[in-house]
């Protein structure tokens, strides 16, 4: 029981930091300060692709930022890391939903095979990952300049006893020796030439802190992030790690309570 409620509460406190989308009240008041209050020099198609990263993407105690700059820096705690290789425009079909009054589109999906069919775009994959009853899958995205797939419970190692929690329709679970949380997926799409010149800066703040960059198998330059932790960690405890990549034009953050050796091999797996 002691380990589940210690799963139960780092699993809610992580869900919480890490991607969220935001409740439908406080995205109106930052649409309502973005749009209104617009330059009116910058076009309105511009300013709704900006508008719409700045109320949009929170993730793992982070924003993102939209600014007029080509570079899609990383930052931790205002320390720029070490560049990554260049995102590109990629071809994305729209999902099979409605817009909102925005011009955004929200779809949960099955699981990453369904996902991935209806977007017709290549996204990397893994052999590490299965499809489970567990994995919940979404696309946030404007067609016309971004989308953000996340996948949650991508890989789940040697976890177990899933459970869902339905309040906040998340999973708790307990850990194994390996893997001390599953491991989620997030991939960054730039679909239009606009937010391509706008860009798509990303901060990480709080506690985390840059590990190394490295290449991966395939060749890639990734970027490790770790959790910190103000007091002493028990002796049994493996933080988190975010290991963030470009493939083929795409941004990739992959994150969990793993080994720092466990995930760079689930780097080298994604294909």
């Amino acid at each position: 029981m002691e380990n589940f409620d210690k799963n139960n509460m780092r699993h809610i406190i992580d869900q919480e930091l890490k991607d969220v989308r935001m409740e439908d009240e406080l995205k109106r008041r930052i649409w309502s300060n973005a749009i209104y209050q617009r330059p009116s020099r910058i076009s309105n198609r511009m300013w709704k692709t900006a508008a719409a990263f700045a109320a949009i993407l929170v993730l793992g105690g982070a924003t993102v930022s939209a600014g007029y700059r080509l570079l899609n820096q990383i930052q931790v705690n205002g320390e720029v890391l070490p560049e990554l290789d260049s995102m590109e425009i990629v071809e994305m079909n729209a999902p099979d939903a409605v817009e909102d009054e925005n011009g955004l589109t929200d779809k949960d999906y099955r699981d990453y095979s369904e996902l991935k069919q209806e977007l017709g775009t290549k996204l990397l994959d893994s052999k590490l990952s299965q499809s489970t009853s567990y994995m919940q899958c979404h696309v946030h995205t404007d067609p016309d300049s971004f989308a953000i797939v996340t996948v949650d419970n991508f890989i789940l190692g040697d976890t177990s006893n899933y459970r869902l929690m339905e309040d906040i329709n998340r999973y708790s679970y307990d850990h194994g020796q390996i893997y001390y949380s599953p491991v989620s997926l997030k991939a960054d799409l730039i679909l239009g030439e606009q937010q391509m010149a706008i860009g798509w800066d990303t901060e990480y703040l709080g506690m985390s802190q840059f590990v190394e960059q490295y290449i991966s198998k395939q060749g890639y330059r990734v970027n490790i992030l770790e959790d910190t932790i103000s007091e002493t960690p028990p002796e049994d405890y493996v933080s988190k790690k975010t290991a963030i990549f470009v493939a083929d034009g795409i941004r990739y953050s992959l994150t969990g309570q793993v080994s720092m050796e466990t995930m760079k091999e689930i780097v080298d797996s994604m294909k």
